[in-house]
């Protein structure tokens, strides 16, 4: 994933066809081959912020947007599932952005994950971290973590990331 021809990690074709899609279609049909090349992006962006997060001290805490408190992490693995037996259930959301056709530019991406307002963050040698306020749905928190990749220059990864604190989980 770190070649210069795959920068752009989040184009579903990518792992789709890079990663045997009509050995998957064949398996699997095309909802399932799909949902595995999605699963397979997720898997390696959750390796790279976990790689990135494992240097950090007292790292036990900190979260992102593809390391995930455990009970999301659980919720998506489960949404998954759901999806993979009843690929009728799919969200047509979801289906457009795994299409493979799909040729998905920054600016895209940057549109599909915006917010209204500007997350404030704080730069440190690790990446961008934002603060986990009370009363702020994990929902809001995965959005602002997605909003704030968007000012990552071209073709670089920064990790944006949150930490769990005593005061935030009360």
């Amino acid at each position: 994933m770190g070649e210069k021809e795959l920068m752009n990690w989040w184009n579903i074709d990518i792992a789709y066809e890079m990663g045997g899609a009509d050995f998957l279609k064949r398996l699997l049909g095309d909802t399932l081959a799909l949902l595995a090349s999605g699963e397979g992006i997720l898997k390696a962006a959750h390796l790279k912020d976990s790689q990135l997060i494992n240097e950090m001290p007292e790292n036990q805490s900190v979260f992102s947007l593809f390391r995930p408190e455990p009970q999301v992490a659980v919720a998506i693995e489960d949404r998954l599932r759901h999806f993979k037996r009843y690929p009728e259930d799919l969200p047509e959301a979801i289906k457009h952005i795994l299409d493979p056709e799909k040729d998905w530019a920054s600016n895209d991406l940057a549109d599909l994950i915006s917010t209204d307002t500007s997350v404030p963050f704080t730069g440190s040698s690790f990446g961008k971290e934002i603060k986990k306020t009370i009363g702020l749905g994990i929902a809001d928190l995965m959005t602002q973590l997605a909003s704030i990749i968007k000012t990552n220059e071209k073709s670089r990864y920064v990790l944006c990331y949150y930490r769990e604190t005593e005061d935030a989980s009360a």
